[in-house]
């Protein structure tokens, strides 16, 4: 199933790396340096926070000294307590650890190609976990597949947020990030976190990986998965655009205007950088769903899962020299002729209809470039832009079909539909000659 949201939040602990790369290798590697790391940073302020906040929780003098601080510290750890000085303890220690080597992250092998996938897909990536954000940071610096920590767009532990069986802790991140929770989901291994979340209106998936302490949790009405693999997250935006791409091409190809899987269409989701929906390659358009659309960039490569339309390079240079908001490409029979017949462009004046293109009914002759048809998507916006005029929004490819552009997907339908009008028109009217006023 594919879920449309802006923000996935992430555990870390079970759900991005195994439970042993904490307990065995990062509680191993701490537990030895807790007392050195004390006396070596005694006049650190916030080492002696630290130990002031432990002495304190723990109930010992204000003057305890190191061994009887440790013995909490170990009496915390053996308990997998997830208490915030222990927390940030460990996290400056892990914090040498990954900068000097020691220390390396252990993903699943399912995690890195999927946070890099939602990534560039334009998903936001945070991290809630109950080790601090320090040790969060330098965990991602040093993983097994290389730095991720510029996937990330926000970082949360216990201090920052709260505990992560509360749900007021997930209301604080949704502040934090300014996000709609209903347009966000998390991801744990811990049912008790999953249901904290979705307190707050937070969408959530528990993460149940085989041989890991939760992986026969029950997580109530929450979906499940083993493996990021069985995970389709896209935008919400993509979402909602592919819902509007299917309902105008089932529109299109019920005109008959794109037979079997031809003809494509887009609109534009961001400008800076420039990112379009555009229709999934190979599919009938009069079949459509809401899921059958490919993010792609300036280029017209995908930057989400899927194969978009050979076209979408087309589309992409279309949106970016004409600003347009949508892009309607079909195999209408009219423009096709019409290209044929006046393979220089086509001649258009003195018409009611041309106001439907943005045009005036009189003294104001309108041509509608054509160019000739080709593979090279390249090619194709090349002599799109050399014939380009900011007042026509529309180009016919000879032998092929016609783009038309507008600020939106209606606005784009209502022009197509008067220019195929104005075609038909000049193809029953007006003989071999262009120059004739119609």
């Amino acid at each position: 199933m594919t879920v449309g949201v802006d923000l996935v939040l992430l555990d870390i602990e079970g759900t991005l790396t195994p439970t042993k790369q904490v307990h065995s290798v990062l509680y191993d590697y701490a537990r030895p340096r807790l007392g050195p790391w004390l006396d070596e940073h005694a006049d650190s302020p916030a080492v002696a926070e630290v130990v002031a906040r432990v002495r304190s929780l723990a109930g010992l003098a204000p003057d305890a000294g190191t061994g009887d601080v440790l013995r909490v510290l170990h009496g915390w750890m053996d308990a997998d307590e997830k208490i915030a000085p222990l927390k940030t303890l460990q996290g400056l220690i892990w914090q040498r650890g990954y900068a000097t080597g020691e220390l390396v992250t252990e993903f699943f092998a399912d995690v890195a190609p999927a946070l890099r996938a939602w990534h560039a897909a334009g998903l936001r990536l945070a991290v809630f976990s109950s080790g601090s954000v320090t040790a969060q940071l330098a965990a991602f610096s040093r993983t097994t597949d290389g730095d991720v920590t510029g996937l990330f767009s926000g970082h949360f532990d216990t201090v920052t947020a709260g505990p992560k069986r509360d749900e007021s802790s997930y209301r604080a991140i949704t502040a934090a990030l300014d996000v709609d929770p209903a347009r966000a989901v998390f991801l744990t291994d811990v049912p008790e976190e999953s249901a904290a979340a979705a307190a707050a209106g937070w969408r959530t998936v528990g993460v149940a990986r085989p041989g890991e302490p939760y992986h026969a949790a029950d997580f109530g009405a929450a979906r499940t998965v083993a493996s990021f693999d069985d995970l389709a997250f896209v935008p919400a935006a993509l979402l909602a655009a592919g819902r509007e791409l299917a309902a105008e091409a089932a529109r299109y190809a019920g005109l008959g205007w794109m037979p079997g899987t031809s003809g494509n269409l887009s609109v534009v989701l961001d400008r800076d950088p420039l990112r379009l929906a555009v229709t999934a390659s190979g599919v009938d358009k009069g079949e459509l769903t809401a899921t059958d659309v490919v993010m792609v960039d300036a280029y017209g490569e995908p930057v989400s899962a899927g194969v978009p339309s050979a076209e979408a390079g087309l589309h992409a240079r279309i949106a970016a020299v004409a600003g347009a908001g949508a892009v309607v490409h079909v195999h209408a029979l009219a423009p096709v002729l019409a290209a044929e017949r006046w393979p220089d462009g086509v001649r258009l004046s003195g018409l009611e209809m041309l106001k439907g293109v943005g045009r005036g009914a009189h003294d104001d002759p309108v041509t509608i470039p054509v160019i000739a048809n080709g593979q090279d998507m390249g090619a194709l916006g090349d002599a799109f832009e050399r014939g380009f005029r900011s007042d026509v929004p529309a180009l016919i490819v000879a032998r092929h079909g016609v783009y038309v552009w507008g600020a939106d997907l209606r606005q784009a339908r209502h022009r197509l539909e008067c220019l195929e009008w104005l075609l038909r028109f000049a193809l029953a009217t007006t003989n071999d000659d262009p120059t004739k006023e119609l």
